[in-house]
C-alpha cells in the first residue's frame, strides 16, 4: 500500500504542476515539478522515502527518452551525427575522465571509481531539462538542434559511465581500459539493439494500423509498454537500456509517416498519456 499512496500522491502532484503552467506558462513546467516535489518532501509520508533505481529508470526515464527520441529531427540527426557522436561519447568520457581524476587528487581518501561516479553525474546534460528550460528561448537551429540532439546521447553516456564506476567499486576491480571497453560495448550496444528492435516495433504498430486495430485500448498500452520492453530486453544482453530506447525513439520518428495512419484522436491521448 506504500507503493500505492507514494504514486498516487506524485501523480496528483503531477497533475498540479501541470495546471500551475496552464494559468502561469512563464516559468517552465519543470519548476513547477520540482516545486511541487519540494512540497511532497516535507510530508511525514516522504521522510526518509527510497524510490528503488531500477524501477525510477524503467517506469519513468526509459519513456520520457523514448518520447524525446521520437520527437527528434530525423535530417538534423543524419547531417549532425558526426557531431552528436563527438560531443555526446568523446567530450562525455573525457570530461568525466578529467573531473574524476582532478576529484581523486583533491581527496584521495575516496576510491577513483567513485570520483568517476561523482563526475559521471555532473557530465550530461538532461534533454528533458533542456527542452524545458529553453522552450521559451530563442536559440539559432543549428545550436538548439545540436544541443537538444547530443543531450539525448549524453544523459545516456553519463548513466552508462556511472554503472560502469560503480560495478567498479563494489567488486575492487577497477581498470580504465576494460571500463573504456565495456562503455564502448554497453553505448553501441545499445544503439544496435534499440535500432533492430525499434524497426520489429514499427512494423507490429504498423500491422496493427493496417488491420484496423489502431483504437486507444490497444495503441496507448503498446505505446507505453515499447520503451519498457525495449529497455529491458537490452538490459538483458549486457548493453544500455537508455541507449535502446533513445534509438528505438529516433528509429521511431524516422518512420512517423507510416504511423500517423493512426487516428488523430488515438495520437492525441497517447501523447497526452
Amino acid at each position: 500500500m506504500l507503493v500505492f499512496y507514494s504514486l498516487t500522491l506524485l501523480i496528483v502532484a503531477a497533475i498540479i504542476a501541470n495546471i500551475l503552467y496552464t494559468i502561469f506558462p512563464s516559468l517552465p513546467l519543470t519548476f513547477y515539478q520540482i516545486g511541487c516535489g519540494f512540497l511532497l518532501s516535507l510530508l511525514p509520508f516522504f521522510q526518509n522515502y527510497s524510490l528503488e533505481p531500477e524501477i525510477f529508470m524503467l517506469m519513468v526515464i526509459a519513456p520520457l527518452m523514448f518520447n524525446d527520441g521520437q520527437n527528434t529531427s530525423a535530417s538534423y540527426f543524419r547531417h549532425s551525427i558526426r557531431q552528436i557522436l563527438n560531443l555526446a561519447v568523446i567530450l562525455a568520457v573525457v570530461t568525466a575522465v578529467i573531473i574524476g581524476l582532478v576529484a581523486h587528487l583533491l581527496l584521495p581518501l575516496i576510491p577513483l571509481a567513485l570520483c568517476f561516479a561523482v563526475a559521471a553525474i555532473v557530465t550530461p546534460t538532461d534533454s528533458v531539462a533542456f527542452k524545458s528550460i529553453t522552450k521559451d528561448i530563442e536559440l539559432p537551429t543549428s545550436v538548439s538542434g545540436a544541443l537538444e540532439n547530443e543531450s539525448l546521447f549524453n544523459d545516456a553516456s553519463g548513466i552508462v559511465i556511472f554503472n560502469l564506476a560503480l560495478a567498479s567499486f563494489i567488486s575492487g576491480d577497477f581498470s580504465f581500459a576494460q571500463g573504456l571497453t565495456r562503455f564502448l560495448i554497453s553505448f553501441f550496444g545499445g544503439l544496435v539493439v534499440g535500432a533492430v528492435a525499434g524497426l520489429i516495433f514499427v512494423k507490429i504498430q504498423t500491422l496493427l494500423v493496417n488491420k484496423s486495430m489502431d483504437t486507444a485500448s490497444v495503441i496507448v498500452p503498446f505505446s507505453i509498454m515499447t520503451p519498457i520492453a525495449i529497455y529491458l530486453f537490452s538490459e538483458e544482453l549486457g548493453c544500455s537500456g537508455i541507449l535502446a530506447v533513445v534509438a528505438a525513439g529516433i528509429i521511431y520518428g524516422i518512420n512517423q509517416s507510416r504511423l500517423k495512419l493512426t487516428s488523430t484522436s488515438v495520437r492525441l491521448v497517447t501523447n497526452a498519456t
